[in-house]
């Protein structure tokens, strides 16, 4: 076959790829961010183990913590997007006030900011609108978070009884799973220091939060553990909400100070905290992790997006994986053929 032939099968493989996950979205988030959960879970059984807990005590123990923990912030996060639906029409109104006040305010300074303004798709009714979308997301993951926590239960319990097994000698680790270990060291990285990083920037951004009067502290510091997923631009999408609900209710300093407190929260946790705790990081780009959040939202939404860099690695991982795999039987075919021809 021709290579060209191959090219463009290849990338009509992709776009039908890329065109179910797009249509599965709604199935395959929940197993996706079940699959984030339990890598960043997975080492809790495993301490207890080699602590010499029981195997079936330490899943148990676990568990237990884990079920617990999501009830307690799914039920938070349910009362606080409950209260947000109800204040979100209060709160379009206080917008517009505040919209109508700043072109009053330019028109006195002799400045006309109506075009730029409505080009750039900041009217109230556009960010009402986006937060809505934002909202209906969030309660997305919500609704799905029972399933969540039951893929979460049994590949937790699956994955560290095989684990167990194979280090006891009661079976032999399978190709599939080395690869998967292999491919999961890198992930496993990645997403329990950006978890670790992430909540302790959600607290610290919760007790901020809390301390000004921003409506909704909880729901805000939850959606900053999201965004500390998606790399270099998670931070700017984190500070979004929260200032613009202290821009229409408490004003202008209030802003300024939690849009400063969350930056040098997230600085300092970036600079500080995270070197602390990994010593070598991932080396992927910046403009593959850009275009990973590009085409990853694209295809799954939100969720996505918070999967961009874990996904990307797997896709990596695999590409490089096969591409050794082609290159690897060649040279033993040519031996075989050559002492073929050798014996005849």
């Amino acid at each position: 076959m021709k290579p060209i032939i191959q090219y463009l099968l290849g990338a009509a493989a992709i776009v039908i790829i890329a065109a179910g996950l797009k249509a599965g979205a709604a199935l395959l988030n929940p197993i996706l961010l079940a699959f984030l959960f339990t890598m960043c879970i997975t080492p809790v059984p495993e301490w207890f183990i080699r602590k010499g807990v029981p195997k079936g005590l330490a899943i148990v123990i676990s568990l237990v913590v884990i079920l617990l923990g999501g009830f307690l912030i799914s039920t938070f996060l349910a009362a606080s997007i409950s209260s947000l639906v109800d204040s979100i029409p209060k709160y379009q109104e206080k917008l517009s006030v505040f919209y109508r006040s700043l072109e009053a305010f330019a028109r006195s300074h002799d400045l006309d900011i109506s075009d730029l303004i409505q080009k750039a798709h900041i009217s109230p009714e556009a960010i009402i609108g986006l937060t809505r979308k934002v909202v209906s997301v969030l309660t997305g993951i919500l609704s799905s978070s029972f399933i969540i926590a039951m893929l979460v239960a049994f590949m937790v319990i699956e994955l560290i009884g095989y684990m167990v097994d194979v280090r006891r000698g009661k079976c032999r680790e399978t190709a599939y799973m080395k690869w998967l270990t292999a491919m999961g060291g890198d992930v496993r990285k990645y997403v329990t220091i950006t978890a670790l990083t992430g909540v302790l920037t959600a607290v610290m951004n919760f007790f901020l939060l809390l301390i000004l009067g921003v409506d909704f502290p909880f729901l805000w510091a939850f959606f900053s553990l999201l965004m500390n997923f998606i790399p270099n631009i998670g931070i700017v999408l984190a500070i979004i909400p929260p200032a613009l609900v202290a821009l229409i209710t408490l004003g202008w300093w209030q802003t300024l100070v939690v849009v400063g407190g969350i930056w040098l929260i997230n600085a300092v946790v970036e600079n500080v905290v995270r070197p602390i705790f990994v010593k070598e990081t991932l080396h992927i780009s910046l403009v593959t992790t850009f275009l990973s959040l590009l085409v990853w939202g694209w295809l799954l939404g939100l969720p996505g997006a918070v999967l961009s860099v874990p996904l990307t690695i797997m896709v990596m991982k695999i590409f490089k994986d096969v591409g050794r795999g082609e290159e690897e039987p060649a040279p033993r075919a040519g031996r075989a053929s050559r002492k073929a021809e050798a014996k005849i």
